[in-house]
């Protein structure tokens, strides 16, 4: 079974070539397969760590740490605009 990941877009072309046991995901910013989360680059990885804590520590929990950093949570795992800049 073929695992769904992310990758950052702008070597998206190269990392696809890595691996055949791995369904890449383009459109994403981050992707949730079991056990397994993945995402798209570095800004994406703090959004996808913020939804993992709001999985496992509950929305309030996240929202208090987006805040304390002074960070912009964008929830939408599927909301990805540098995926058309590269071309995806």
């Amino acid at each position: 079974m073929a695992r769904l990941l992310a990758a950052i877009e702008f070597e998206f072309g190269w990392v696809v070539q890595q691996g055949t046991a791995v369904d890449w995901i383009g459109l994403a910013r981050w992707v949730e397969d079991g056990r397994f989360v993945t995402s798209a680059g570095v800004a994406a990885g703090i959004d996808m760590t913020l939804a993992v804590i709001a999985r496992l520590e509950g929305i309030a929990t996240a929202e208090r740490i987006a805040t304390r950093m002074e960070y912009e949570w964008h929830r939408d795992a599927a909301w990805d605009p540098f995926a058309k800049i590269h071309g995806l």
